[in-house]
């Protein structure tokens, strides 16, 4: 097994390598230091001195210095026990005190300092610095003749208690409100199915009329259980049953990435495990897997189409000020279906996240979130997150906040073309070109990568560091706009299919046209790797054009894939979309996407020592995070979405519709947010 180091051609033994250097991670023994009553763990920031003279050092410099590939090995974590760090400078021999100096890394210096509030935190740091920095030049000293400077991120002191605040008790009064109407609304459904002529369970499948009974079983656990598992009870739903597939692979997919990303992290006992995953070939579907997201952007463009123009809430005869009227209905009735989910959210890590695990790193894990939850929920609130990443709680909704724009911006767009039939065309090419040309300008003004690929350093310390290219061109919904564009002519190729008699399944040339996309969406995946690999300089129009084209043209190839699988070509693979298994997966897909961080981050949170990874590993790491996500996420539809859902549509006393349209409008939020 070898590796390239920096820019250099001598191939090297990685193992060798990496004994030589001083490991990213290293831990003392959390619980054997906590076990008595003045235990103090503390977890340093260690920052390697230069020392030209020093041959290790200049291949720690020489390692580090290919940062989009590497780890920074001149920046190490250790987790330091006091009691054997006081021990340590006790018996040793040079009784050198090394007073503490300020680590580089302002940027990252600050960050702990805003996010590591508790009670005594800046008083212990300014304690225990100069001792920590002493036990660990020591260290360095002794092992790698290199000296170092540290920052005590924080310290941890036996059976500290957390401080319960008014926002705790406000978390668990919900909390407890919400079972005991959950509990209160199912003994009164049951009693209502007890008086029915219906006795058995089909009472609960059957919609209530009575706008009082619908209100008051809106928690009922059965009720809410069954609307989970029905079948599609429309023609379009059951058009677009694939969707549900669709959804659940997209979930796995970003779970997947999101473990990738999360485990860069976390103490690891082999970095070159990552690092030279990000060599190989096939590395650049993972790494250029970023845009598995935007399949979601075209299935929420596409049924925004679709439903809008199926309820014919505008026609070229309504009025302005019915058209502003439409728009507003809209778009509130999906902001307040989206709110509550994402509420609990942040009110959960705001809260009870920090006292769910423990151990030498879950502060590290656990504390941005509270803090950030607690100070800056209002980006969440307002779907801004996407473009104020920085300090934001929930780095996963930044898609809630591009999402919610897009439909805000297509919303108008339908509103507009309805009215006006004829502008249609025109506007389609504005966005058309838009959606080529923004993230190629972009790209070129702003001297980008082509493309965004996650670098070892880039989420290291839990937030998005020195990556311009992802925040310039993942998160906006200005560089997103194909999704939804794509979507909509999706849509209007569904329609004029549907209202035609011709049938295109079974016919050879959408079959073979369809697993044709296949290899189609491999070579634009594949054709990330020279950009991955690869440094080039910038700007250039290169560049520039690829960033214009690459993901677009994969928003392009999922597009073929809605259509084709809307008129239900595709064989295997439509038949594998369409399993009834995916059915109530996808309809928790929404909550899975939002919940999946969390029980990441607890999974992860109480690692002891550093794990080696392996490709096992990570697999097994993710589809336990995806079973427990499923879980998590199919107990929050139950108790709360699709309650408060029921309690929405009955405060705003919707409009009736048919009973086939207001099915799939029902569903209709959880399908364009996952």
């Amino acid at each position: 097994m070898f590796i390239v180091v920096g820019n250099s051609q001598d191939f090297l033994n990685v193992v060798t390598v990496y004994k030589q250097m001083p490991a990213l991670y290293q831990l003392d023994d959390f619980d054997l230091c906590q076990d008595t009553i003045s235990g103090v763990y503390c977890l340093a920031y260690v920052e390697i001195k230069p020392n030209s003279s020093s041959d290790l050092w200049q291949l720690i410099e020489e390692v580090s210095s290919d940062s989009k590939h590497r780890f920074r090995h001149d920046h190490v974590f250790r987790g330091v026990c006091l009691e054997r760090c006081l021990d340590s400078i006790l018996s040793a021999d040079d009784a050198t005190v090394f007073q503490p100096e300020d680590v580089q890394d302002v940027e990252l210096s600050s960050y702990y300092n805003k996010v590591h509030l508790r009670r005594g935190d800046a008083e212990e740091r300014l304690l225990y610095n100069e001792l920590v920095n002493t036990c660990l030049n020591l260290e360095f000293g002794q092992k790698y003749e290199l000296q170092v400077q540290s920052l005590i991120e924080y310290c941890e002191k036996a059976d500290e208690p957390l401080d319960q605040d008014a926002l705790d008790l406000v978390f668990y009064i919900l909390m407890t409100s919400i079972l005991m109407l959950t509990i209160l609304s199912t003994y009164y459904d049951y009693q209502l199915s007890s008086s029915s002529l219906q006795q058995d369970l089909s009472f609960y499948q059957v919609p209530l009329k009575s706008s009082r009974q619908i209100l008051l079983t809106s928690f009922s656990l059965s009720r809410n259980y069954y609307r989970l598992i029905q079948p599609h009870s429309s023609n379009f739903s059951r058009d677009v049953s694939f969707f549900d597939g669709f959804r659940v692979i997209g979930v796995l997919m970003v779970i997947l990435g999101h473990t990738l990303m999360v485990f860069t992290t976390v103490p690891i006992h082999n970095p070159e495990f990552y690092e030279q995953f990000l060599f190989k070939f096939e590395t650049s579907i993972f790494q250029n897997g970023s845009l598995v997201i935007q399949i979601f952007f075209v299935m929420s463009g596409f049924l925004l189409f679709v439903n809008f123009t199926d309820r014919q809430l505008v026609n070229p005869q309504t009025s302005t000020l019915n058209c502003i009227s439409a728009y507003f209905r809209v778009f509130f009735y999906r902001y307040f279906r989206l709110l509550p989910s994402l509420l609990a959210v942040i009110l959960f890590n705001a809260t009870l996240l920090v006292r769910l695990q423990d151990g030498p790193f879950w502060r590290h894990m656990a504390d941005g979130e509270r803090v950030f939850c607690r100070v800056n929920w209002w980006k969440n609130v307002f779907f801004v997150t996407n473009h104020m990443l920085e300090d934001s709680c929930s780095h996963q909704t930044w898609y809630l906040g591009a999402d919610m724009q897009l439909f805000e911006l297509f919303l108008i767009v339908i509103v507009i073309t309805k009215k006006h039939p004829k502008l249609t065309k025109p506007i389609y090419i504005i966005l058309l070109l838009l959606a080529f040309v923004v993230p190629a300008v972009l790209t070129y003004i702003l001297e980008l990568d082509a493309i965004y690929h996650l670098r070892p350093e880039t989420y290291r310390y839990l937030y998005f560091r020195h990556s311009d290219t992802f925040y310039q061109m993942y998160p906006p919904f200005y560089t997103n706009l194909g999704g939804y564009l794509f979507g909509f002519l999706c849509g209007h190729l569904y329609i004029n299919q549907r209202s035609s008699t011709a049938v295109l399944r079974g016919k050879l040339r959408y079959e073979l046209g369809m697993w044709l996309l296949v290899p189609a969406i491999l070579g634009v995946l594949l054709s990330g790797y020279v950009f991955i690999r690869h440094d080039f300089a910038k700007p250039s129009l290169w560049l520039a054009l690829y960033a214009g084209l690459h993901k677009n043209l994969w928003v392009l190839i999922c597009s073929g894939f809605v259509f084709l699988m809307c008129c239900k070509v595709g064989g295997m693979a439509y038949a594998f979309c369409t399993l009834p298994v995916f059915r109530p997966l996808a309809r928790i897909s929404f909550q899975a996407f939002l919940w999946h961080i969390v029980v990441l981050r607890v999974v992860v949170g109480g690692i002891r020592q550093p794990v080696y990874v392996t490709s096992l590993f990570v697999i097994c790491n993710v589809l336990s995070v995806f079973i427990l996500t499923l879980i998590v996420s199919a107990v929050q539809a139950v108790l709360l979405e699709y309650p408060l859902g029921e309690v929405l549509r009955c405060l705003l006393k919707q409009e009736k519709v048919k009973k086939e349209v207001n099915s799939e409008i029902q569903m209709g939020r959880a399908q364009s947010a996952a």
